[in-house]
């Protein structure tokens, strides 16, 4: 309680009126306001206690009263008093900040918002109350009144936190725009915070710019290269950005660091996987579904992981684990339906593919393997209808474009056909790109590649 009275002598100076105080008044309710200063409460009670006792209309002494009282928790006494002093000089500014201070540390929020904006119409400039009246709007949720009584500080009078709060205020409204912009202000004055930059990237997350966010992690990164915490958040990143070499390498430098950490075994044998490291994947997956054996998802990644590397009796065990400890994997039905299509036992892999489709309609890996199946038995129009809802699903995915050429062309549609063929050639472009990409070295852009600062 007591550390919310930081206005105690405000009176003498903010524009109350001081007309009605008596010679040597002045003097009295300076002592009296140094000694609560210093602490000394009970000094400045005899003081005050002495000056009401001549004057038991005096607001100025009513309230140094009410912020003693305030500290020694007598909260409806403060109250009281405040209001006293405020009936009596509406104008006594110092008397409604310390007044929405106790309305504040008491729980009432309605209360302590209505007595700052009081405080407001008195002191439109001041810092402490357009701070405080801020962070009321915010906690009532009015962004928008909460972000121009921010803006309306003072150039020279903003509080340190005075972009990271403009920030939040956004970030809560989700306007990630104005929030990247107040963070970029603040990463102007510091632009070796690391706890900025780690903002910045989500925000820009958040903003569907996983290439803008990456950045902003790696310039953090160089920061605290040894940071477990970020070479994780660096590495998730560099996966999102298709740079899977990157990512393999933060992963495995963030598990040296951090070797008994669980979620960094699943997330590196996943990462290699897209490396095409099978074997070193399935180590680490096995040893993460050694250490968690009741987790499905590692049985799941594990499975797929030794069907890569076609153990199908290894693939299979770990596959039919993952559902029976969550029967809804639609993934691991999936990939035993792979494994079915590999080893020949065609029926058993339609029903899987069926199955997984039935739950998950736009599973595009299952209506490729549909289409598959229905072509390798000439039906050819179940065949394009499947690799049609594929392709619509993931238009990336150069092989489904492959069989539609030979689809159409089956079914005699040329122009198709021909169609499909650009998009083969172009989907096959951008895979090759994932994999140039893919085997980036670590970021080591130059400064340029660097997110700047905004300029003030």
């Amino acid at each position: 309680m007591c550390a919310m009275f930081v206005v105690t002598i405000l009176f003498i100076s903010a524009g109350s009126n001081n007309a009605g105080q008596l010679p040597g008044e002045a003097v009295q309710l300076k002592q009296a306001a140094r000694h609560l200063q210093t602490g000394d409460l009970d000094k400045a009670e005899q003081i005050l206690q002495s000056l009401l006792k001549k004057r038991p209309a005096l607001p100025e002494a009513l309230e140094l009263l009410a912020v003693i009282r305030g500290k020694q928790q007598r909260v409806e006494e403060a109250e009281s008093l405040f209001r006293r002093a405020l009936h009596l000089n509406p104008r006594l500014a110092s008397a409604h900040i310390n007044l929405g201070y106790l309305y504040k540390q008491s729980n009432q929020p309605e209360r302590a918002l209505s007595t700052f904006e009081n405080a407001a119409k008195i002191l439109p400039l001041n810092a402490e109350v357009l701070y405080n009246l801020a962070l009321l709007f915010a906690d009532h949720r009015q962004f928008d009144k909460a972000v121009r009584t921010m803006e309306a500080i003072p150039v020279k009078q903003r509080p340190p936190d005075y972009w990271e709060l403009l920030a939040r205020f956004y970030i809560t409204a989700n306007d990630f725009a104005k929030a990247e912009e107040s963070l970029r202000h603040l990463l102007a004055d510091k632009p070796d915070s690391i706890s900025t930059l780690r903002q910045l990237a989500g925000v820009a997350l958040k903003r569907s710019e996983p290439q803008r966010s990456w950045q902003y992690l790696g310039e953090a990164l160089r920061l605290a290269p040894n940071s477990p915490d970020l070479l994780y958040e660096f590495a998730q990143l560099s996966l999102k950005n298709n740079l899977s070499h990157e990512a393999v390498i933060a992963a495995r430098k963030a598990l040296f660091l951090e070797p008994d950490r669980d979620e960094l075994l699943l997330f590196l044998g996943n990462a290699l996987l897209n490396t095409a490291n099978f074997h070193d994947a399935a180590t680490y997956l096995d040893k993460y579904a050694r250490l968690k054996p009741d987790d499905p998802v590692g049985h799941l990644s594990l499975g797929w992981a030794l069907y890569l590397e076609n153990d199908f009796d290894g693939a299979r065990k770990h596959l039919e684990e993952s559902l029976r400890l969550s029967p809804q994997l639609v993934d691991a039905y999936y990939h035993l339906g792979m494994i079915a299509y590999e080893t020949g036992d065609k029926a058993r892999a339609l029903d899987l593919f069926s199955k997984v489709v039935g739950r998950k309609s736009d599973h595009a890996p299952a209506l490729l393997g549909l289409g598959m199946i229905y072509s390798s038995e000439r039906q050819y129009e179940k065949a394009r209808v499947a690799f049609e809802a594929s392709a619509r699903v993931n238009s990336d995915e150069p092989k489904v474009h492959y069989q539609l050429v030979q689809v159409y062309a089956r079914l005699g549609d040329e122009d198709r056909a021909r169609q499909e063929q650009q998009l083969y050639a172009e989907a096959q472009k951008r895979a090759e790109e994932r994999i140039r990409l893919s085997e980036r070295l670590p970021f080591s852009g130059s400064p340029d590649d660097r997110p700047k600062p905004k300029q003030k």
